[in-house]
């Protein structure tokens, strides 16, 4: 995560943000990329309230946004197997099925990736116009108090998989979050286009 937020605010800005979030030891020291959390949960909060103190709510969001888009690329980037398999259902199946794939392939490595004790941690549902993606153990909500969702980045990986897999934006939205009091995070990934009024096969 640490690279992909460099890629995003630059060599300066993320020194800059880890001396302001007392994260020194991360710097020019980043964890390996070895699908294990190597970031404990205490840290990650610091950098992200440091984030707001650094750039504001909105500020933030914008920049939560652009580092989960950039999380998945990197991801995709760095493992040809699923991004092969998106490929393939890109020419084989409609929209809609591409978007479950992609769904389904993204929480099998969020599964892999950060092992959790929540079972089920993730829940897939599918309803006539949208997705609910439920996700009960995210460490970006966990021990967070908000008025407002806060899981953004969250949203960006899921606009830029979303995208991967249909080769168009699809509206991705928060409508639950632990951080303001519900039992878990949920997303609402619209079936429709950007632009358009219903969804069409």
């Amino acid at each position: 995560m640490l690279e992909t937020i460099q890629n995003v605010v630059g060599e300066n800005g993320l020194k800059s943000i880890l001396n302001y979030a007392h994260l020194e030891k991360y710097i020019d020291n980043f964890p390996p990329d070895n699908d294990l959390l190597e970031v404990p949960a205490a840290d990650l909060h610091n950098a992200r309230l440091s984030l707001i103190e650094l750039f504001g709510q909105r500020g933030t969001r914008g920049l939560e946004l652009r580092v989960g888009r950039e999380m998945i690329r990197l991801f995709l980037k760095k493992r040809a197997g699923v991004t092969g398999i998106l490929e393939v259902v890109g020419h084989l199946f409609p929209e809609s099925k591409r978007m479950r794939i992609g769904l389904e392939k993204f929480m099998e490595q969020m599964e892999q990736r950060h092992p959790s004790p929540v079972i089920p941690r993730l829940e897939l549902q599918e309803k006539k116009d949208y997705f609910l993606l439920i996700d009960r153990d995210f460490l970006g909500s966990e021990g967070v108090a908000s008025l407002e969702p806060v899981c953004n980045v969250y949203v960006g990986m899921l606009q830029h998989l979303m995208e991967r897999a249909t080769g168009h934006s699809h509206e991705v939205e928060e409508i639950e979050c632990r951080a303001v009091g519900h039992p878990a995070d949920v997303f609402k990934i619209t079936k429709a286009r950007k632009g358009r009024s219903s969804y069409r096969r």
